[in-house]
């Protein structure tokens, strides 16, 4: 053990020696420590003898004009040759807007050789409605000028915030704040933001400078150019903010959009832009009309947009928007349909946007050579008013030009934005379709003309309905009714009440549609198909239709009927409503014929292949008469078939009967058949009428 002793106190020396040593060291570091930042906190103190108490001073130009006047509590005199002063109050004498400018603070300390002055503690700057407050204030002399480069409090009687940094040059009377942030000083003013403000003392206005932002609770104002706030100095209240290039203004929207699907469509709230802006304020607070000289846009959500040479917006007693108008070559677009989706499109030498009690639009009156575009259709007008939601209505001789179907005018013409947008017109309409959108229609022409009272077309599909005493016009051929229904992409046309159509078609060379009987006993029902019974009976009789068929010859004929209808697809046309079909010889012979509904077939090309009557038919041509329940007649071989139960011929008065008439009007031949089939014919020569036949 006792080999231990000797390492042991050794350990234990060396170990109190380290706990001396770093004992000393920390003595002597605290020691320095404390002469270190001893001599940082302490100043050297001057000595100061109070000088005299109660002390007041002025100070005057070289014409003998009072510039300053002061007072303070006491003067204290230092060694170094400046002078203290406590408790001051400084007045320079008219300075801003001929009144006088007022400078206390804790201390004013003076040097005599350079007249620099410093206010130190709570120095506050009062001039005309502005009060400025901070830590230190500077003043110069030669300009005179008093600033200062730590931040300041201001209050103004409309603004209470905190700037940067001050200056004042006290000759013009100007006071300018750098980095400003300020609240209102009265309820409902305007919030502050921007890099420069300046005060001017002879005007009274306030100058903002660099990025500006303005607001309150019913506009917000930003602009990267001047904006200047007009003051009302008897009334001691802002009159008007003027703003300068890109200019933006944006109206508070309602609070509360839930509900409302315009506001859930666009809920953005309205922006104006321009330049040369000028916002007149009622009682310094509340925005009551906003005047854009130059550039003005109106624009809320993605799309919508007002654009003209010059704006004026009107608003109500709570800021929101009331009226716009715009003059010079007005650009708008507008949102309607559902949803507001769609777009309308309108340029105009004049604008006027009328708004509900909530800010939203609710119509809108163009004026000055009308332009309008939604979609394939433009239209041309001397005035147009927009409803706010889906409906343009044009008038002063409108002009609507569907790009993919027609040329449409009328005394007023609407264009309504919907799931499909459509026209609709009233009074005098007009309308010209493309040739290459109706080219399905039969006959030959070149355009088709459509009038009537009113019309309702469905823009871009070419699907519309025109009523009022309607007229179809296509080449020679026309169509007279109370409603006409057309559709483009069907190829189909239909026509309701007083129907009276004229047609020019072409008919087929003889031989060319030889009927077959399949064909022929096909137009009978099943149940009235049989055998034949065997009788035949010949009929010596006159044919009851002249006309005779000739190669690329036309066949004109009138029909007066309730219902039309025109399938380009099926290639048919029919007549409703006990029609009546005309055709009118060379001589002035008529044939007419008469049933319950009239069919007609068209070939491929266009010409005419067959007519039918069905339901109790009549053909007949001065007094002879044929009569059944179905009759077929084909221009083209000029054969003329008659069913019935029995059908009947009557030639000036002789009647023959039989189950099946057929009259070959072309060779001047009958043949009467028993029953409705067509077996064993016997033919029998009719007798002719005086004059060749003609077909």
């Amino acid at each position: 053990m006792s080999r231990w002793i000797g390492p042991a106190i050794t350990l234990l020396l060396f170990a109190g020696f380290a706990v001396f040593l770093v004992l000393r060291l920390q003595e002597g570091f605290e020691r320095r420590a404390a002469e270190w930042f001893g001599s940082a906190d302490e100043a050297p103190v001057e000595p100061e003898e109070v000088v005299s108490t109660g002390v007041e001073f002025t100070r005057f130009d070289e014409q003998g004009r009072l510039l300053l006047e002061g007072r303070a509590e006491q003067a204290l005199g230092r060694s170094d040759g400046q002078q203290r002063f406590l408790e001051v109050e400084v007045r320079l004498i008219e300075v801003f807007a001929d009144g006088d400018a007022v400078v206390a603070a804790d201390e004013l300390l003076l040097d005599p050789q350079t007249e620099a002055v410093e206010f130190i503690g709570n120095a506050l700057l009062s001039v005309e409605g502005l009060e400025l407050s901070g830590p230190h204030l500077h003043f110069r002399t030669a300009p005179d000028r008093l600033w200062s480069r730590d931040p300041v409090q201001f209050r103004s009687d409309d603004f209470v915030g905190i700037a940067a940094s001050m200056q004042f040059e006290v000759a013009a009377g100007d006071v300018s704040l750098q980095g400003v942030v300020a609240a209102p000083a009265t309820e409902d003013g305007f919030r502050v933001m921007a890099e420069r403000v300046r005060f001017d003392g002879d005007t009274a206005d306030t100058s903002l400078f660099g990025d500006v932002e303005i607001s309150s609770s019913a506009i917000t104002l930003t602009s990267r150019e001047s904006v200047v706030a007009r003051r009302d100095r008897e009334r001691g209240r802002m009159r008007s903010i003027e703003a300068g290039f890109g200019t933006e203004l944006t109206f508070a929207g309602p609070p509360d959009a839930a509900g409302d699907p315009r506001r859930e469509a666009a809920p953005e709230g309205l922006v104006l832009r321009g330049d040369r802006l000028e916002i007149l304020l009622e009682d310094g607070r509340t925005p009551r009309r906003v005047w854009v000289q130059e550039n003005p846009s109106l624009h809320r959500g993605e799309g919508f947009e007002l654009r003209g040479n010059e704006g004026t917006f009107e608003l109500d007693s709570d800021g929101t928007p009331e009226r716009l108008s715009m003059t010079g070559e007005v650009r708008s677009r507008l949102p309607g349909g559902p949803g507001q989706r769609y777009l309308v499109s309108v340029r105009s030498a004049e604008l006027a946007v009328d708004f509900d009690p909530e800010g939203e639009i609710a119509g809108a009156s163009f004026h000055g050579g009308i332009d309008a575009r939604h979609g394939r259709a433009s239209a041309t007008a001397a005035s147009a008013l927009w409803d706010g939601v889906d409906t343009l209505v044009l008038e002063g001789s409108p002009r609507l030009v569907d790009s993919s179907l027609l040329e449409l005018e009328s005394s007023d013409l609407r264009l309504v934005i919907a799931e499909p947008s459509r026209v609709e017109a009233e009074d005098a309409v007009t309308a010209r379709f493309l040739p290459a959108r109706l080219d399905w229609l039969p006959g030959e022409f070149e355009g088709v003309v459509l009038t009537g009272d009113s019309a309702v077309m469905e823009t871009g599909s070419g699907e519309g309905v025109f009523t009022g005493g309607v007229r179809l016009l296509f080449g020679p051929n026309r169509l007279l009714s109370d409603k006409v229904s057309v559709d483009a992409e069907a190829r189909t046309l239909e026509a309701t009440g007083s129907v009276v159509t004229s047609l020019e078609l072409e008919i087929p060379p003889p031989g060319a549609g030889e009927p077959d009987p399949q064909d022929s006993a096909a137009d009978l029902p099943a149940a009235e198909t049989g055998p034949a019974a065997g009788r035949t009976a010949e009929a010596d009789a006159a044919a009851p239709v002249d006309g005779e068929a000739a190669p690329a010859s036309l066949f004109l004929f009138s029909a007066e009927s309730q219902r039309f209808r025109y399938d380009a697809a099926g290639g048919q046309l029919s007549y409703g409503g006990d029609p009546r079909l005309e055709r009118v010889g060379t001589e002035g012979e008529v044939s007419r014929l008469v049933a319950g509904r009239i069919e007609a077939d068209l070939t491929a090309e266009g010409s005419l292949g067959a007519l039918r009557g069905v339901q109790g038919a009549r053909f007949e041509r001065g007094g002879n008469l044929v009569r059944g329940s179905r009759i077929r007649y084909e221009p083209g071989t000029d054969i003329l078939l008659a069913w019935g139960s029995p059908a009947v011929v009557s030639v000036e008065g002789r009647i023959s009967e039989g189950g099946l008439l057929e009259l070959g009007l072309g060779d001047d031949r009958t043949e009467i058949h028993p029953s409705r089939a067509r077996r064993a014919l016997t033919r029998a020569p009719i007798a002719r009428r005086e004059g060749p036949s003609r077909r």
